[in-house]
């Protein structure tokens, strides 16, 4: 990954109080490389103060406009009390901290997001590419060259960028294979993948068989994996029943009862009607979509 131009501005502002912080935190390395971002930690601190203070800036610009133009707009043009502009205009000077410290948390926590998107997929591909390894195990092929057959293998999602890093670190600089597997279970951020490599060095210092390891492993990952769906596709069926109990049949039937209220002239029906449609519908829909978008069915 390059170091982008805004990375590079912000480390050239930032770069001696960076680098005293990137110091203090010797474990940002290690999270940075978990993730797979290829930048320096005292450069990342960087870029983190400066979308933080684009985020005030540009806060101070939107109260300025909500200040002068939209809320005078506002007033003039509807009834508006002395105590709700106020309050507008409070809200409007707090826009720079709110945007400061939202850019500051979107861009600090981007690489723990990062780390467990990564995990995720590992631990996804895993049973897969295990079942890739004991098939080239079970053709005698070395422990090096499966490693730089599955680095070519792009369908297997960052386990290939797991072994296209230990292929480099033995081709290119020239280490043994089982140096470069201790530095990948540091450098991994699956727990699983973690513990897979750790067997692949215990049984090839042992003098075991790598190809029953590999097709115990896969039996083992193969199962896990099925009982993880079984398990995905129960939830889901829960999420479904749930979801037309209540964004569906809940919200008819109060639409119905506060329709018949509005038909009797009661005034608090069509107050509720509106609540219901505009508020109650679109949030419980929008809950879904974010407990859903979190399920992995794959």
């Amino acid at each position: 990954m390059a170091i982008s131009s805004y990375q590079k501005l912000a480390y050239r502002i930032f770069r001696k109080r960076a680098q005293k912080a990137a110091e203090a935190r010797p474990e940002l390395d290690i999270v940075l490389e978990k993730a797979h971002m290829a930048i320096r930690s005292d450069m990342f601190l960087a870029s983190v103060w400066m979308s933080a203070l684009v985020g005030v800036i540009a806060g101070i610009i939107l109260a300025a406009i909500m200040m002068l133009f939209i809320i005078p707009a506002l007033a003039s043009s509807l009834e508006m009390s002395a105590s709700f502009k106020t309050l507008l205009n409070l809200l409007a000077v707090l826009f720079p901290v709110i945007f400061g410290v939202l850019g500051f948390f979107v861009t600090s926590s981007k690489p723990e997001s990062r780390l467990r998107e990564r995990a995720t997929n590992i631990d996804k591909n895993l049973p897969y590419a295990v079942n890739y390894m004991a098939a080239m195990a079970s053709a005698d092929v070395s422990p090096a060259l499966i490693f730089k057959g599955l680095a070519r293998q792009k369908i297997y999602g960052d386990i290939q960028i797991e072994a296209s890093l230990v292929t480099r670190d033995i081709e290119v600089f020239g280490k043994d294979l089982l140096k470069v597997l201790k530095r990948t279970i540091h450098r991994s951020p699956s727990v699983k993948f973690q513990d897979f490599v750790q067997g692949i060095i215990t049984t090839s210092t042992s003098g075991g068989s790598l190809q029953t390891y590999f097709l115990s492993k896969s039996d083992q990952y193969m199962k896990e994996n099925r009982l993880e769906q079984k398990a995905t596709l129960e939830t889901l069926g829960v999420m479904a029943e749930s979801f037309v109990t209540v964004v569906v049949a809940a919200p008819l039937f109060l639409i119905v009862m506060m329709s018949v209220m509005a038909m009797m002239g009661g005034a608090g029906g069509t107050t509720f009607l509106y609540i219901i449609i505009g508020l109650m519908i679109p949030l419980s829909q929008f809950m879904f979509v974010v407990i859903l978008s979190g399920i992995s069915v794959d």
